[in-house]
């Protein structure tokens, strides 16, 4: 599953007799539509895929006697050289971030849809009974799910009244997240209860018009047993069609003002390229503007363009004036989201990192889009690694929290939570979200401050199911070429 990511035409460079093997040499086994769509693969392969050129070598071996739907993957599968362009699941598969699909024309991540506004966390929790549960990874702002008080670290136990197994799990759970089930009561546990709030409730929910946001959170948050106020803002994905509602944020924390940055990306997988600039040219003072936060550097033989692409900050209009920030990280935090940690220290901003490693992609993709006969495309394969103002990009491997503020292993605090970043209680939650407590106990001289903590943690009911998870939406890292 991966998220569509905007429209971009590629200019291919004109070349001299170029040869691409799916072009001078069709199968005669697969239809058309099949072999025009390879051969526009094998042409970005040969002309600008990052590894292009092994591809060179091994490009005769490639089985072009295929559906143009596995072709990418099975091609990629013969390279030795390209495994950044990789990760692997829990049962070993290797998944490329390369990719072409078949796509609505009329996409705009932007648009209003109609549905309820959930997003499950990937994964299921069983029960002493053998039932399932759902975790709440979060709602979007003014969906049916949050207007209802849906919150993140809820647990769906019931759907309509029937209980959650093995047997129906995962079509449930994509009925949810897909809102294609006609109508939705929701049996629900809060794991963590606040003063007046019941362990257990209910909610009828009828569709509404919501928007898919990546901007979920932004407040200033009181910590009285430190005595200061924390910015912060919960961002999933850098979209360029949410540039303008992440802006908006970021000035109402200008305005209100605060004493530290908090910017959590625990549950950010990419995105664009550009959208980093924006965020980091709204975080920075005007000093910074025309500094270099990264740079592209794609292959030097690529045939489209060779030169990196150098990304400088500008000014939009405000700034936070930050000097220091923390961030909030964890395994599905890759990309783009890497790419802001490690651009903002190469300005010599101090980053803070809480939680645990991050997934360790350093690399990117030009997007382009082609209708082939009837079917409209998105290719997009590995074009370029990245690199910020410093030179620095190498971050394959992930990178890693602070000294002491892993979340998994035993911490400043000397606690840890070892099913990280499985959603535990609701957004800006100091006293039971193990990140924020980690960072509060850092901010004030590392130890925990004294606190009446009135709520109950129902984790104790729970534990993962075993041998079930569901697929992750993929990272991505992607730049526009006009």
């Amino acid at each position: 599953m991966k998220r569509v990511i905007g429209i971009v035409m590629l200019l291919l460079a004109a070349c001299t007799t170029p040869y691409y093997p799916a072009i001078d040499n069709p199968e005669i086994n697969v239809t058309v539509t099949d072999r025009d769509i390879i051969s526009w693969i094998d042409q970005r392969l040969v002309e600008e895929y990052y590894w292009l050129d092994e591809v060179a070598e091994v490009k005769g071996s490639f089985n072009r006697n295929v559906e143009w739907e596995g072709y990418l993957a099975s091609a990629l599968q013969q390279l030795t050289t390209n495994s950044d362009d990789s990760h692997y699941d829990q049962q070993g598969r290797r998944l490329f971030y390369s990719y072409i699909r078949e796509v609505s024309s009329t996409t705009s991540r932007a648009a209003a849809k109609e549905g309820y506004g959930i997003r499950l966390y990937n994964a299921v929790v069983s029960f002493n009974s053998g039932d399932y549960g759902f975790l709440v990874d979060y709602t979007f702002p003014d969906s049916p799910a949050m207007k209802a008080g849906v919150r993140r670290g809820d647990i769906v136990c019931t759907i309509n009244g029937s209980p959650i197994n093995q047997d129906n799990y995962a079509t449930l759970f994509n009925s949810i997240q897909t809102n294609t089930i006609a109508s939705l009561r929701l049996g629900l546990m809060r794991q963590v209860v606040g003063e007046g709030e019941s362990a257990e409730y209910s909610v009828a929910l009828d569709k509404g018009l919501y928007a898919e946001t990546p901007l979920l959170y932004c407040d200033v948050i009181d910590v009285e047993e430190i005595d200061m106020r924390l910015g912060y803002v919960v961002y999933t994905s850098f979209d360029r069609d949410y540039d303008d509602v992440l802006h908006a944020a970021l000035r109402s924390l200008a305005e209100r003002g605060f004493d530290h940055l908090v910017l959590d990306l625990r549950n950010n997988i990419g995105g664009s390229v550009d959208s980093v600039v924006e965020l980091v040219s709204g975080l920075l003072g005007q000093q910074y503007e025309m500094e270099v936060v990264c740079e592209l550097r794609r292959n030097p033989r690529n045939q489209r363009s060779a030169a990196p692409t150098v990304c400088r900050l500008k000014n939009v209009g405000y700034s936070l004036d930050i000097d220091s920030i923390s961030i909030i990280c964890s395994e599905n935090t890759a990309s783009a989201a890497e790419l802001t940690i490690v651009g903002l220290r190469g300005l010599g901003i101090p980053v803070r990192l809480i939680g645990t490693q991050t997934e360790g992609k350093n690399c990117g993709m030009d997007v382009a889009r082609r209708q082939i006969g009837s079917t409209m495309l998105e290719y997009a394969p590995i074009t370029f690694m990245c690199v910020n103002g410093k030179g620095f990009g190498d971050y394959g491997d992930g990178l890693l929290p602070d000294e002491g503020m892993t979340v998994t292993e035993d911490n400043i605090l000397g606690k840890r939570d070892k099913y990280y970043p499985m959603p535990h209680s609701y957004w800006g939650d100091t006293d039971n979200d193990i990140a924020l407590r980690v960072l509060v106990a850092a901010l004030g001289g590392g130890s925990e401050q004294s606190t009446t903590r009135t709520t109950v943690d129902c984790r104790e009911l729970l534990q993962l199911a075993p041998d079930v998870t569901l697929e992750r939406e993929a990272s991505a890292l992607y730049h526009y070429v006009e």
